[in-house]
């Protein structure tokens, strides 16, 4: 790897070890004094967890901080036609999107570096840049894959190489092992036109990706996997667990515990927790959380209880596409098996989906836990990785 492009892995590591940008620091402070402190990232006028702290009922507020009503009725799931609930079992059936919507060259406003710093890059929806736009398709690891629409809305044509895309993973010596290669290289990309690149690696667990396009230089950071770090886990024991990427000391001390990228796990030694991945559907509601404007997405959430006494979910909150809701456990009844469990016996693991609202790649995502065993939030729900057809 050449030393432009070590710079720019060495680059790309201290924004993601970073956590989040200057500007979001500050704004997290300023949340300190908030009550429960939930955290999703920066609001940007848009309704997010944050600002649910000193809020008890959200689902029941009249207006919200942008004049809007952050629930439109309380229509029941099955009262909408095309909701997917099973025939008298009250059960709603999940219809998986058979694909994210297309990429479009229709006007929009171009995402801003700070944009891509503060809410990460979104797997869901597309990104708008001055010269080029973009909407991904697939990002797996084994095998490691990125199917990305690229649009070109610059003037003149739009030249990829390996050296404008590439994965990139370090052993334990700091040397890149990705074997990184795109697929057709050089892809030309004409004015007005879209098309779809690939992107592979020979390292399965390979899962960042850095993006050198159209004057831009960033990473698409979801999954997010780095050989020399720890944290790209799953829950899959009762052992307790002390890690987590940051927190919020709420106003009675206890800390919210956040996570900022998909499998993190997270924990207080009472109990863990880890995001795994998302599911878009094509459903139009999941209880009081419908699609909108957007559509709907999960992310399958696995919790562990490492105590000895029985926890419980007091609290559930959802956030995105500018609607915030308390999901409760009557709520999660409707998704039957795949409904995450509101309680978690002594030393086990439970597993199970949750909902949101997808709108804007600038949104707000997250999702909160007000449990008997401390404060969880995930957050950056738009940067996960979709796994789930």
């Amino acid at each position: 790897m050449n030393l432009r492009k070590t710079a720019v892995v060495i680059l790309g590591l201290l924004i993601l070890l970073s956590g989040c940008s200057s500007d979001t620091a500050a704004d997290t402070a300023s949340q300190k004094e908030e009550g429960a402190n939930i955290h999703a990232g920066e609001n940007h006028g848009r309704e997010t967890i944050d600002d649910l702290a000193a809020d008890e009922n959200p689902a029941e507020d009249d207006v919200t901080e942008n004049n809007e009503s952050p629930i439109e009725d309380d229509t029941s799931a099955g009262d909408i036609e095309g909701a997917g609930e099973d025939a008298g079992s009250g059960i709603i059936e999940l219809i998986p999107m058979k694909q994210l919507p297309d990429l479009t060259m229709d006007p929009q406003t171009p995402f801003t570096i700070d944009d891509i710093i503060n809410w990460g890059t979104c797997v869901l929806t597309p990104v708008y840049h001055e010269t080029f736009r973009y909407q991904i398709r697939e990002f797996t690891n084994h095998p490691a894959k990125l199917v990305i629409d690229i649009g070109n809305t610059g003037d003149e044509p739009l030249v990829i190489t390996d050296e404008n895309m590439w994965y990139s993973i370090l052993d334990y010596e700091g040397n890149e092992i990705a074997g990184s290669k795109l697929q057709g290289a050089p892809v030309s990309i004409a004015p007005g036109e879209i098309k779809r690149v690939v992107l592979t690696a020979q390292n399965p667990d390979a899962g960042l990706v850095f993006l050198e396009l159209g004057g831009l230089s960033y990473t698409l950071g979801q999954p997010i996997f780095f050989a020399v770090l720890d944290d790209a886990l799953d829950v899959d024991d009762t052992s307790p667990y002390y890690k987590y990427g940051f927190t919020i000391d709420g106003e009675n001390g206890e800390p919210n515990i956040i996570s900022m990228h998909a499998m993190q796990v997270i924990g207080n030694g009472r109990a863990k927790m880890v995001g795994c991945g998302l599911m878009a559907v094509e459903n139009e509601r999941i209880g009081p959380v419908d699609k909108g404007d957007g559509f709907l997405a999960l992310v399958k959430v696995r919790i562990a209880n490492t105590s000895d006494e029985v926890m419980t979910i007091d609290r559930l909150i959802t956030s995105g596409g500018g609607l915030r809701v308390d999901f409760t456990e009557e709520d999660m009844s409707l998704l039957g098996e795949k409904g995450l469990p509101y309680t978690i016996e002594p030393y086990s693991i439970v597993e199970g989906w949750v909902p949101f609202r997808v709108r804007d790649g600038r949104d707000g995502y997250g999702v909160a836990f007000l449990t008997s065993h401390g404060v969880f939030s995930l957050g950056y729900l738009q940067t996960y990785p979709i796994f789930e057809k």
